[in-house]
């Protein structure tokens, strides 16, 4: 899609929602988890010139957006996954009825290019890919990773956490995950599907088991008390909008469908 066409896309989908030329724009202050950074940077300015909005956004992990809106922090909008957003929602943090699913996030297994493409197809399957490896890389869940914080208790589930002690080599986020997979650093990398996204020297193992929670939902939500309401609620609209689903895909997301 040119970025032409985008812009006329983003006026047709949010024309009723907006006030006409520059009048009602506002600056948007945005708390959104480190995995919508690729998405949101290819889609902040083809926004900004088609509303006359500015947005403002901050990122960090999963528990960390999450205190910061708990907090009271003066902020628009909120993306996180649909667990945070629901838990502030009943908090009374989130304005009600303007939490919208935005995207899938999948986990990603994946093994340096060329090498054999062991099955994960199933549960049973990745157990058995995993107890094979001889090391896996994957975020180090303690700072706050959210596919590291999945990926431990996804083993834990499986009763092989303690036979995979040994090989496990923690990273400081999935893209360091990644990287060390495409080195020749670990046989295995477990990161989000996005991390291997555009990364030359890996290949992901696929399909994914059919296990829940393996696909991490973003949602986004407008904060209580926000000072510009209106404006976060059509971010928001045009996020989860048809016109941003070849973005969403090529940075390595789902588009969401109910």
């Amino acid at each position: 899609m040119t970025r032409r066409n985008m812009g006329t896309m983003v006026l047709l989908f949010l024309g009723l929602a907006l006030p006409a030329g520059n009048a009602g724009a506002a600056e948007i202050k945005v708390l959104s988890t480190g995995n919508m950074a690729s998405i949101l940077a290819e889609l902040t300015g083809e926004f900004e010139r088609a509303t006359g909005h500015k947005l403002v956004i901050e990122y960090g992990s999963t528990p960390r957006i999450k205190a910061r809106v708990q907090a009271g922090e003066a902020v628009d909008l909120t993306i996180n996954e649909r667990y945070v957003l629901d838990d502030l929602a009943k908090q009374g943090r989130i304005a009600a009825g303007t939490s919208v699913d935005i995207a899938r996030s999948p986990l990603g297994v994946g093994v340096r290019a060329g090498a054999p493409k062991p099955d994960i197809s199933s549960s049973e399957a990745l157990k058995r890919t995993l107890l094979a490896a001889e090391s896996i890389a994957y975020p180090d869940p303690t700072g706050g990773a959210q596919d590291g914080t999945y990926f431990a208790d996804l083993i834990t589930r499986l009763g092989i956490a303690e036979q995979l002690k040994p090989k496990i080599k923690l990273t400081q986020g999935g893209d360091a995950a990644a990287q060390l997979v495409a080195a020749g650093g670990a046989q295995i990398g477990v990161a989000q599907r996005r991390n291997f996204n555009s990364l030359n020297g890996v290949q992901l193992l696929e399909p994914l088991p059919d296990i829940p929670g393996i696909k991490f939902l973003m949602v986004a939500g407008v904060v209580k008390d926000a000072r510009q309401p209106d404006a976060a609620a059509a971010l928001a609209k045009f996020l989860s909008s048809p016109a941003v689903a070849p973005v969403i895909i090529a940075k390595g997301m789902e588009p969401y469908t109910p």
